[in-house]
């Protein structure tokens, strides 16, 4: 029998080693280890492992270690975001459909000393500045990265 802590490790450990693109090929991946879950069990381990897709494959937070967080940022910033703007100490970054969680989290790794966290939805980030007067600098640097 394997705990929840047991099949969680061994689902980080198969989307550390191999691209995953879905939670049917997770599920089929994991049966012949005995590892039978349902699709909600799967859903809630992605969710509490942390891992979001990128370019259409499952990663975890553990994966951006093997690439620096400023080239992740920038390759996630291109890729990804379609309009940003600032209103007072809030950044907002709206992205396609589906790929504000995986910006959300590079950013938040890259740890921008202006940042103080972010708050994601489907499409648009939310990121709190640690004042209003660092708006211009924020935008400016993601400019710089986008370009």
């Amino acid at each position: 029998m394997f705990t929840k802590k047991m099949r969680q490790a061994r689902i980080l450990e198969i989307v550390r080693q191999r691209p995953v693109s879905s939670q049917d090929e997770l599920s089929t991946i994991l049966a012949p280890s005995d590892l039978r879950v349902t699709q909600a069990t799967l859903s809630r381990d992605i969710r509490e492992l942390g891992l979001v897709k990128v370019r259409g494959v499952y990663r975890g937070a553990g994966t951006w270690d093997q690439i620096p967080d400023q080239d992740a940022l920038r390759q996630a910033l291109r890729q990804y975001v379609l309009q940003s703007g600032v209103s007072g100490n809030i950044l907002m970054i709206r992205t396609a459909p589906g790929n504000a969680h995986a910006v959300g989290v590079v950013l938040d790794s890259a740890r921008w000393p202006e940042v103080m966290g972010t708050v994601a939805g489907d499409d648009t980030i939310f990121a709190l500045l640690k004042n209003a007067r660092l708006g211009k600098k924020i935008m400016k640097r993601m400019g710089e990265y986008l370009a």
